[in-house]
């Protein structure tokens, strides 16, 4: 197994992701999400790489004219990320950007993609995951949908809570199935003719839902859960280390695990659940910083946002293991209303303490220049120990 901080991007990647013609209307890019099951795909003009369209995107827009309205309204731009970021970096760039895609473009063209099936994929092989439990991770407290809820009530209830699935239960409250986001895709059927790459038909074991064009509408709000939802649930009712868990949602294509007592789910892991944890080994999260000898809370909180600045930038990645950054700040009055700063910094990692001094007369300024040479000095502490190990 490997470190997370030392897989990079490119071990985990897909370099050769499905991807989808700008040419092509709202209801192609539906037919083909919804057959591949992804919440999001990246889109692209004679090759060039113009943006991604996720499933909310989708959503909304199908409601008016899928055929008719221009692909350019409905982009987003995702996430870019390098080669070179490590994992935990991908998992940072995921959860801080709240997209389910990230792509790496080069020369404009898409190199790479990182959704949660390569996190999932990559989570087996990883030392973080074997050594912290799925009950650690899982959500105790289970949003559920019944049966005889509405597609309506459910797709408000997860853009409330921001979740993409639902447990689903019978009146007894056992677990008989899951509804996920990309299933309302299924809900969405826009009134156009085949060969426009439109669904005009009804769906064998689900009730036609015409939401756009044509004169007959059926409503979300008519449509029963249980009509929609996948029966087949990935469950559990034992807790396990989170690295087996990836490597049984992988196995069952599969994001999320339900454990269940009997058959009543009592709580649930998903794929976003691993990449939080993911995220929160990030250098800034984990590393205790501390700033001596300043009073002034606006002062204190605009260091401390340069320093998460920083560790969540260059000097984070340089690190593995950063234990606490301590800076003693002593602030001299000069020249009637002026202060001179004085900033001693002492970062402890697995490079030892790494000492360093700045000061001047602009606060921030004096930070920038401290967190630069720690930056600095820590790159060429990684390099020679690198050079160790040849």
């Amino acid at each position: 197994m490997e470190n997370a901080a030392n897989i990079q991007a490119s071990d985990v990647e897909n370099e050769n992701p499905l991807t989808v013609s700008a040419e092509k209307n709202l209801a192609q890019i539906k037919a083909l999400m919804e057959e591949e099951e992804i919440r999001a795909v990246p889109v692209v003009k004679d090759e060039e790489f113009q943006g991604a369209i996720g499933y909310r995107e989708l959503i909304r827009h199908l409601q008016f004219n899928p055929k008719k309205t221009k692909i350019s309204k409905v982009l987003h731009q995702p996430p870019e990320y390098d080669e070179n970021d490590s994992l935990i970096d991908l998992a940072d760039l995921r959860i801080n950007s709240g997209r389910k895609l990230l792509v790496r473009v080069k020369g404009g063209k898409v190199q790479g993609v990182v959704g949660d099936k390569e996190f999932l994929e990559i989570a087996s092989d990883t030392e973080e995951f074997s050594s912290v439990s799925t009950g650690n991770l899982a959500s105790q407290d289970v949003i559920k949908a019944f049966e005889e809820d509405s597609l309506e009530k459910t797709r408000h209830t997860m853009l409330d809570n921001n979740i993409s699935r639902l447990p689903v239960v019978d009146k007894n409250g056992n677990l008989t199935g899951i509804i996920r986001s990309t299933d309302l895709l299924k809900a969405m059927i826009p009134m156009e003719s085949p060969d426009s790459g439109g669904t005009s038909g009804g769906r064998h074991g689900t009730k036609e839902i015409n939401i756009a064009g044509g004169d007959e509408k059926d409503k979300m709000s008519d449509i029963p859960v249980e009509e929609l939802m996948q029966r087949t649930v990935t469950t559990s009712e034992e807790h396990m280390k989170a690295d087996k868990a990836a490597g049984m949602m992988t196995d069952q294509d599969s994001g999320e695990i339900v454990f269940v007592d009997g058959k009543y789910p009592e709580s649930i892991v998903t794929a976003k659940d691993l990449i939080d944890h993911l995220e929160s080994l990030k250098a800034s999260n984990t590393v205790l910083v501390q700033l001596v000898g300043l009073e002034v809370p606006e002062e204190k909180a605009a260091l401390h946002e340069k320093v998460r600045t920083q560790l969540r930038g260059s000097l984070g990645r340089k690190l593995e293991s950063p234990e606490e950054l301590t800076i003693h700040i002593k602030k001299a009055e000069k020249d009637g209303k002026k202060h001179r700063y004085e900033f001693n910094a002492k970062l402890y990692s697995e490079y030892g303490i790494t000492n360093v001094q700045a000061d001047g007369w602009d606060m921030l300024e004096v930070m920038d220049e401290v967190l630069d040479e720690l930056n600095t000095v820590i790159g060429k502490k990684k390099d020679k120990k690198q050079e160790k190990r040849r």
